[in-house]
């Protein structure tokens, strides 16, 4: 079943069109598209639909005479969402086509072109040469493939896509780690068995197998920066070090990759730390405040950071998200991966008991973080669809529809696991049923995480009615 919904979704991804998968557009321009003009035009003017990354935004200007000489770009007054460029060079009569690509605080790029056409009796028009006379009336602005090309990879790409899915991935295996050390492990340790010889070596692998995540991660936000330099820049330049601490420093995409960075390093010394002596709560403090603030990293490269209204709370929602799924699915790959593992070296007497006891520990806690995990989202769809009938009329819509329907597997595989598979608990023959459906639960959940990666680069119902 996993892995027929995954060749599906993975189906769609090569399938579908990068132009699909952009953010905004460009709302109106001077000279507009198709005009004819009779007076030469000194600048370019284009309003997009949502608020420019200076520093993630290009224009090109080529006419009849190759590319046209363009000042620096810069806001139109107060309104950050036009953008304004002088004509550094005289124009002559003929067709122009305009290039441009825009990225808003998300990071996401969109690129488009439009034409429009100066009249041969056009006042301003540049006086030509005598015939046969050497050079060029238009100046070189650039190099032609210095225009970002990239060769149509974008935050839509398939590859960019994985990215994401690695990072997702990463951040809820290591947010699960935490979960399950503070609350599984922390309500057998106050409540039902705090002299468990399982405790310490679960407690342990948790913190093993998240530092490892952490890595992961760390390994992740490299190739993040790397796929969103190669999609924003020009071939050849994107890997240079100042385009890129310029993409870091200067856009909230950056920000928000600044702060993964430094909330990962975190995660990694703290799990260090743990999983050399779990007794310490030193280690797993400096951790958990670590995932915590790395989960509401990824909402400063998504659509939370673009919300047209609501932005704080749009992205206090998506770390929220973040974090229930995290603490819900997360925890639950914990539980299969570090406590049961742990359960099963005690006396053969005394696994099937053990592994009873995980799991009726884990139950209010994935319950907990289902209901934040719903909530969070519910929230998050409202603000991002602004009507129900966007769920089957826009892009955006039916991609949350694939993930609601695949999650309700989720779900249901849950809930068989609460009311078949937990009553019959306390023998080994049900330690080999809880862990068939946990497995097949999170690799469910992880095609959940695929298509969520989608999801964060589709334009919203918002975006297409701005």
């Amino acid at each position: 079943m996993v892995r027929t919904l995954a060749g599906l979704v993975v189906a769609c991804l090569l399938s579908a069109p990068s132009a699909a998968l952009a953010h905004g557009g460009l709302k109106s321009s001077v000279p507009a598209s198709g005009a004819t003009l009779s007076i030469a035009p000194t600048e370019l003017r284009l309003v997009f639909t949502e608020v420019a990354e200076l520093t993630f935004t290009r224009v090109e200007l080529r006419g009849p005479d190759g590319t046209v000489r363009l000042g620096s770009l810069s806001f139109a007054g107060s309104d950050r969402r036009a953008v304004v460029t002088p004509i550094d060079a005289p124009l002559v009569a003929g067709q122009y086509t305009v290039t441009w690509q825009v990225a808003g605080a998300d990071g996401h790029p969109v690129r488009g072109k439009y034409t429009f056409s100066i009249d041969a009796g056009a006042s301003g028009l540049a006086i030509l040469p005598p015939p046969g006379a050497a050079g060029s009336i238009a100046e070189v602005h650039h190099d032609p493939e210095t225009f970002p090309d990239a060769g149509g990879f974008d935050a839509g790409s398939p590859l960019y896509v994985v990215i994401r899915w690695l990072q997702f991935a990463s951040i809820l295996v290591l947010t699960g780690a935490i979960a399950f050390h503070l609350f599984v492990l922390g309500f057998l340790r106050k409540k039902q068995r705090p002299d468990s010889p399982m405790l310490r070596p679960a407690s342990q692998a948790a913190a093993r197998i998240g530092f490892y995540a952490a890595l992961a991660l760390a390994a992740v936000a490299v190739m993040r920066l790397v796929a969103q330099s190669y999609a924003m820049h020009a071939p050849g330049s994107g890997f240079a070090p100042a385009l890129m601490w310029s993409m870091i420093g200067r856009t909230t995409w950056g920000w928000g990759w600044l702060l993964q960075v430094l909330a990962t390093i975190g995660a990694i010394a703290g799990f260090s730390a743990a999983r050399r002596d779990p007794s310490r709560g030193v280690g797993w403090r400096i951790a958990t405040i670590s995932a915590l603030v790395g989960a509401f990293a990824p909402a400063l490269s998504g659509h939370a950071a673009s919300a047209p209204t609501l932005r704080p709370l749009a992205i206090l929602a998506d770390g929220l998200h973040i974090i229930g799924a995290s603490g819900w699915l997360g925890s639950l790959l914990i539980l299969l991966a570090a406590g049961i593992p742990a359960a099963m070296r005690l006396e053969k007497d005394d696994r099937g008991p053990a592994v009873a006891d995980l799991v009726n520990a884990f139950s209010p806690t994935a319950l907990a973080f289902a209901g934040l995990t719903a909530s969070a989202g519910v929230f998050a769809a409202w603000l991002h669809l602004g009507a129900i009938p966007a769920l089957w009329q826009t892009q955006y819509g039916k991609t949350l529809l694939v993930k609601l329907a695949i999650l309700g597997i989720v779900t249901a595989t849950g809930a068989y696991n609460f009311l078949y598979v937990k009553p019959r608990l306390g023998k080994l023959d049900g330690v080999q049923h809880i862990r068939r459906s946990a497995t097949i639960e999170v690799g469910i959940a992880a095609v959940v995480l695929l298509v969520t990666a989608v999801l964060v680069a589709t334009p919203t119902a918002m975006d297409m009615t701005k």
